[in-house]
């Protein structure tokens, strides 16, 4: 069965932070998102897609309970770069599941490459979402997110290259593991030995 693909809009990782610290102090609302999203859109439907995204992205996030039992560790995580982009990518990862699909391929092609071309991934890609129309403007709302959150870095157009994470928190590392559970709840979180997932490529040792 053909997978679907659910984002077909971008939402900057600095509105991500400033709905996130607003989810986590208590002050989120439907309207303080929408505030947030006409910031960044025109059009009365682009903006409420926003506002229901950035709702989706945090106080609908299966993974916003963990940060909020762990609130100090988020805003101290996110105050060191390479901890911030893995936050960012686990928070991407945990609502849409073709973010998740993307970084496990981007990881596997890491492992072996130091580059990885846009036709690449939309080849792979392709195979798991079938003909999906939707399928390049996926891509063209994810990549963007995780260059910005420094996940991936594209040295030219249509190349991309993973950058070397200096990760300093463990809540780091225990929310992008979150993340993987999250799209493989079959799995069993004690059991399970991550080591050789690609999805992992991201976060190895130094």
């Amino acid at each position: 069965m053909e997978k679907k693909v659910s984002i077909n809009q971008r939402i900057s990782i600095n509105i991500i932070e400033m709905a996130m610290k607003a989810a986590l102090s208590g002050s989120f609302s439907p309207e303080y998102a929408y505030n947030l999203a006409s910031g960044e859109f025109s059009g009365e439907n682009r903006i409420r897609k926003a506002r229901g995204l950035i709702g989706k992205l945090t106080v609908r996030n299966p993974i916003f309970p963990f940060i909020q039992l762990q609130k100090e560790n988020f805003l101290e995580a996110i105050s060191y770069r390479g901890d911030r982009a893995l936050v960012y990518a686990a928070i991407i990862n945990s609502v849409f599941g073709f973010g998740y699909d993307t970084t496990v391929l981007l990881g596997k092609f890491f492992h072996v490459q130091d580059e990885v071309a846009t036709q690449l991934i939309t080849k792979k890609l392709s195979v798991i979402y079938a003909s999906n129309r939707t399928l390049p403007n996926a891509m063209n709302s994810i990549l963007p997110m995780y260059i910005e959150a420094g996940f991936i870095c594209r040295p030219k157009i249509g190349t991309y290259t993973k950058p070397k994470l200096d990760i300093k928190t463990q809540f780091a590392r225990e929310l992008y593991l979150k993340s993987f559970f999250i799209n493989n709840p079959m799995l069993n979180e004690k059991e399970y030995d991550c080591t050789d997932n690609p999805y992992f490529e991201f976060c190895v040792e130094p």
